[in-house]
């Protein structure tokens, strides 16, 4: 073998022994079709301090679509509280202010936690909340199924995290899936008690006033 052949096949090795650099994102799950698209940023262009594989497209997809979603929530117990202000549930009205309030709370957390890690935000349009009830109970049935779904959306980025195993989101997001439990174990306790008007006359009169007197507490 002549010196030329020699220095070939040593370049044709070399070739097929390269292998290109993982990306800090294969790990997590490849971004949809649907997936938001964001502009650079410092979490996209290298592996977070918190993660270990770096965050997924959709992990940023599921905590900017979850802003949306507090604030729906928001709006929701807002329109509720209206309802009742107007058919003079004046405790039920107050209580639901309180919640909206809360669930705005929640977002802006959520805003505070992504200005923080660098993870981009582009805010979505809210959609309008229900606000066609016939009675107390359907308002509480609605409210009811607005915190399952919210739970869900939570859980829905929780996954998310832990497959990239960014545990600094995962623990971010814990008090909000304990305060989810107390949430829905709550709402339906008081719809059970709004349904136990017809056996108990005057029982809904009295949680007004409880609830009310709750939230000026």
């Amino acid at each position: 073998m002549n010196i030329l052949s020699f220095f070939c096949c040593i370049a044709s090795v070399a070739a097929a022994a390269f292998v290109s650099p993982r990306s800090p994102h294969t790990s997590c799950r490849p971004p949809t079709a649907s997936s938001t698209t964001f502009p650079p940023t410092k979490l996209h262009q290298s592996a977070s301090p918190f993660s270990l594989n770096g965050p997924s497209e959709e992990l940023l997809d599921l905590f900017n679509t979850q802003v949306t979603n507090e604030m729906a929530a928001s709006q929701l117990y807002l329109s509720a509280s209206i309802w009742f202000d107007q058919r003079d549930w004046e405790g039920f009205a107050s209580y639901m202010l309180s919640e909206s309030d809360e669930e705005r709370g929640h977002a802006l957390q959520f805003v505070d936690f992504a200005n923080k890690r660098n993870i981009p935000l582009s805010l979505q349009t809210i959609p309008a909340p229900n606000s066609d009830w016939n009675s107390p109970e359907d308002v509480w049935v609605d409210v009811l199924k607005g915190e399952q779904d919210n739970t869900k959306n939570l859980l829905h980025v929780a996954e998310a995290a832990s497959r990239c195993q960014d545990y600094a989101v995962l623990a971010f997001l814990n008090p909000f899936h304990m305060e989810q439990v107390e949430s829905e174990a709550k709402v339906s306790n008081i719809i059970s008690k709004v349904r136990d008007e017809d056996k108990t006359p005057g029982l809904l009169r009295q949680l007004d006033h409880e609830l009310g007197s709750e939230k000026t507490v």
